[in-house]
């Protein structure tokens, strides 16, 4: 089984280049998955990150579980050579995945071999449990989720924006505090994590 390779952010997408050129090659498809800030009106943040990826020379198309099949989305898996899951509401993502019958395909086409590429919300998803991110993003925005176990992509859950820059603070070190039994990972805007070969380092986001 190939090894996973998942490039994880808080914010900028300065590294996405690097980490998919000796991957995939430049010119890449992309599949850019918008579900966790489908919630929220202003999406203007989705444009920046399709404009971005698209300055480093990818092709980017939408992936959007909830508005196509899960047979269909889990075709269009195999139609490109990365995933870009974007940021917003982790809860929210979660559970529209799990409800769209899409969280089964993207964890199997990822463990074979397909790059991720997580922001923020996309990040903090692929680890064993979202519920450390309670303070960050309110549960009670998300589609319907019964469990908070995450994609189980890796062994920590990401926090991302740990300097406070979104929640504030108080909000990040009340996690610490909260949930110092979970194995955390707190991601500051200017840092990214790759996981690959089976090792996790930090590098300059």
């Amino acid at each position: 089984m190939p090894d996973t390779d998942l490039l994880l952010l808080s914010r900028w997408l300065t590294p996405v280049r690097d980490f998919l050129v000796p991957r995939v090659g430049a010119g890449a498809r992309i599949g850019f998955i918008p579900t966790a800030s489908s919630i929220y009106p202003d999406q203007a943040w989705l444009d920046l990150d399709r404009a971005a990826l698209r300055e480093q020379g990818f092709e980017v198309v939408d992936v959007d579980p909830e508005l196509v099949p899960a047979a269909t989305f889990t075709r269009a898996l195999g139609e490109i050579d990365a995933v870009f899951v974007s940021g917003g509401n982790v809860f929210h993502l979660l559970g529209a995945l799990r409800h769209a019958g899409a969280d089964r395909p993207l964890v199997d086409a990822v463990r074979l071999g397909l790059p991720y590429i997580g922001v923020s919300a996309g990040a903090a998803v692929t680890g064993p449990d979202i519920g450390p991110l309670a303070l960050l993003d309110d549960p009670a925005e998300a589609a319907p989720l019964t469990s908070t176990v995450g994609l189980e992509l890796i062994e920590v859950t990401v926090v991302p924006h740990a300097e406070g820059t979104v929640c504030g603070r108080g909000r990040i070190d009340r996690t610490r505090q909260e949930f110092a039994d979970h194995p955390l990972h707190f991601l500051r805007d200017d840092e990214a994590l790759v996981i690959s070969g089976g090792t996790m380092t930090v590098i300059a986001g």
